[in-house]
């Protein structure tokens, strides 16, 4: 073998060679072909199961919404509650099943099933107002400290921020009514203070000022009068004017009912006769004396005025007629222009 010497020219070597083999990715999917295909059917198989559940909850989501729609009384709502088991419309005929039951009178079965509905349902959107629910029928019971351990965490949740006003005036009464004035100012100022636009905004205001006011004292009523002792004589009455003594009755007969007065008719004073002038009597002539002329118009008699009202009217007084010795009147005068025959002695 001939050696290159250092002055010849330099031989051109390859520097690498190309292999004519299947690839690094090839020899993969050759080694691993049959546990790909197992993959991409699971895959598939996953795939086409999670659309059936899908659409199997789908159907059961509807079924329960359009029976819990169509409840209207106790046993529809338990009816729901237990086929429906699972579904949104299941937990949501558990809040209103808890009112009914409440509204029937069955109390204690109310409060199990809205504890029930709470622990099942951490994400349900009515779950705040089911745990304000809870509290207040528990507060109705007599339950204060469960109760109060509702409330309390409703005022720590914040997806229950909009009930927490009404669970900080829910625990301000329950500390009032134990007596302890400052946690229930506390809850109340707490309860103004983060939410002045809250529509118990006014009711808080009147728990605060009527926070601080004093009872009425409670004074004991008098003891009553101790009863007369059987036997003893009554108190004399008052003296007074004594009462004239009526005339006894007659044994046996009937007393005579009163006599019914009836009322006095009104006094009329009465009329004052009118009594028209009285004509002036002439008295006759004396035998011998001259006789008027004739025509001779006589005087009228002054008129005189109407008679004051009650009093008796004035009688004229009418002169006697004077007589002669014999003790007879003189014949009256004779009509004008006839002479009067003188009377015998």
């Amino acid at each position: 073998m001939s050696s290159v010497s250092p002055d010849s020219p330099e031989i051109p070597r390859p520097i690498g060679e190309i292999v004519q083999g299947p690839s690094a990715f090839d020899q993969f999917l050759d080694r691993n072909q049959k546990n790909l295909i197992a993959l991409t059917i699971v895959l598939a198989v996953a795939a086409a199961a999670l659309v059936i559940y899908r659409g199997v909850a789908s159907s059961k989501e509807h079924s329960a919404g359009a029976d819990f729609s169509k409840a209207a009384d106790l046993a529809a709502l338990r009816s729901v509650v237990k086929d429906h088991s699972g579904t949104a419309a299941a937990q949501s005929a558990q809040v209103l099943l808890a009112d009914r039951q409440w509204s029937e009178g069955d109390k204690d079965a109310a409060v199990a099933t809205l504890q029930a509905f709470i622990a099942a349902s951490p994400q349900h959107p009515a779950r705040p107002t089911a745990q304000a629910s809870l509290g207040a029928k528990l507060q109705a019971l007599g339950k204060v400290a469960d109760a109060g351990k509702v409330f309390q965490q409703i005022v720590e949740d914040p997806a229950a921020r909009f009930l927490a006003p009404y669970a900080l005036l829910a625990l301000g009464d329950i500390a009032r009514a134990a007596g302890d004035t400052a946690a229930a100012e506390k809850s109340y100022q707490k309860a103004k203070t983060e939410f002045p636009d809250s529509s118990f905004a006014s009711i808080i205001t009147k728990r605060i000022s009527l926070l601080k006011a004093q009872l009425p004292v409670e004074i004991a009523p008098p003891p009553p009068a101790a009863p007369a002792a059987p036997g003893a004589p009554s108190a004399p009455a008052a003296p007074g004017a004594p009462a004239a003594p009526g005339a006894p009755a007659a044994p046996g007969s009937p007393a005579a009912p009163a006599a019914v007065v009836p009322p006095a008719a009104p006094v009329v004073p009465p009329a004052t006769p009118v009594v028209p002038p009285a004509t002036p009597v002439v008295p006759p002539a004396a035998p011998g004396a001259a006789i008027p002329a004739p025509g001779a118009p006589v005087a009228p008699a002054p008129a005189t005025g109407p008679a004051a009202p009650g009093a008796p009217a004035a009688v004229q007084e009418v002169p006697a007629a004077p007589r002669n010795d014999a003790g007879t009147p003189p014949p009256a005068p004779a009509e004008s222009g006839t002479p009067a025959t003188p009377s015998k002695p």
